[in-house]
């Protein structure tokens, strides 16, 4: 039986208020927004090729999940990734936008994990640690990286980078380095305060000289701490979007964050009320490029657009990082050699 007009559009408004309704937020969160802001997918072309034609003020970068490793993701068609293409990728930017200050932010699960037959961390997992940390430190401006669980096993007993940070991971061993609750950075004319959280969760391999306390308490508390000293606030997280929107919900101040949970799909950036929210790729396969400008009588920041970079073999290499990566593939290769059986 055909409905009269009037029919047809009180049936098509009862299901559009049901679609509306099935994504409404809480009234203790603030509105997301899903629509209207920019982003670009780049997969082709050179490095300078793939450099944005819009000026902004701050473009921060953003990276994760690297597993401890230099190299590609090791696809047998089109390989994407590597510290040595990101690094090189990073300078071509330079060049092209010097009025462009920026910096570099990692999600967290920047370590290997990986467990040995004795249940602790295995030996060539030690250098890949070992050896991603010297190469970043001598070779790619890191301004922070978020400390997730899966990073503990291996700063377990280390000395821990300058870059790192945690708001919610506490050292409880008094022999073990301390780690930063945040950081507070200086990009060009701008002063960004940078905090991480982590899910509370844990590795296969034990690391007993930490504790991860609340993610959302102990975000609030730094993010608060700061925000009177900073022009921008950043919040790295590694696997808890749901902490990650109460924080928003609490600290509207919140400019950006940076969610690093195994993403594998492209898609435009959120906004939970006033807070950009952006994915990292996993295996930093993409690129993430967050380009913002300053708005106009104010000392906030606007999105200019959100940025995707294939990191494949158009994208060249950084020379100095590209021995780095080799010199530490010989060192891993002996001893994977060694613990699977492979000498003669």
């Amino acid at each position: 039986m055909s409905l009269p007009m009037p029919g047809i559009l009180a049936l098509a408004s009862l299901l559009l208020g049901a679609c509306h309704h099935s994504v409404a937020q809480s009234p203790n969160q603030p509105p997301i927004q899903r629509h209207g802001l920019a982003s670009e997918l780049l997969t082709e072309g050179t490095a300078q090729e793939r450099q944005s034609e819009q000026k902004a003020d701050l473009a921060i970068f953003y990276v994760g999940e690297h597993q401890g490793s230099m190299e590609t993701c090791g696809c047998p068609k089109r390989p994407r990734g590597s510290l040595p293409r990101l690094a090189h990728y990073m300078s071509t930017h330079a060049a092209a936008h010097p009025a462009t200050s920026s910096l570099l932010v990692h999600g967290g699960w920047w370590l290997s994990d990986s467990m040995g037959a004795d249940g602790g961390l295995r030996a060539d997992a030690a250098v890949m640690n070992k050896t991603f940390i010297e190469a970043t430190n001598a070779h790619l401006p890191l301004s922070a990286a978020n400390i997730s669980y899966l990073d503990l096993p291996g700063l377990q007993g280390q000395p821990i980078p300058p870059w790192a940070v945690s708001a919610n991971v506490e050292v409880v061993d008094p022999e073990q380095a301390p780690i930063s609750a945040s950081l507070i950075v200086q990009s060009g004319n701008t002063t960004v305060g940078i905090t991480g959280i982590t899910k509370r969760d844990e590795s296969f391999v034990p690391s007993p000289a930490f504790r991860i306390e609340d993610p959302v308490e102990s975000a609030v508390r730094e993010l608060e701490l700061m925000r009177e000293n900073v022009d921008l606030l950043l919040l790295l997280v590694f696997d808890d979007a749901e902490a990650a929107k109460e924080i928003a919900a609490r600290v509207p101040d919140l400019d950006v964050i940076v969610d690093t949970r195994q993403h594998r799909q492209h898609g435009p950036p959120l906004k939970i009320g006033e807070t950009l929210w952006v994915k990292s790729h996993y295996q930093t396969m993409r690129l993430g490029e967050l380009r913002l400008k300053k708005k106009c009588l104010s000392d906030s920041m606007s999105l200019v657009v959100d940025r995707k970079i294939d990191l494949d073999p158009e994208i060249k290499e950084n020379s100095a990082l590209k021995e780095a990566m080799k010199e530490a593939r010989r060192e891993i290769d002996a001893i994977q050699s060694e613990l699977f059986g492979l000498t003669e």
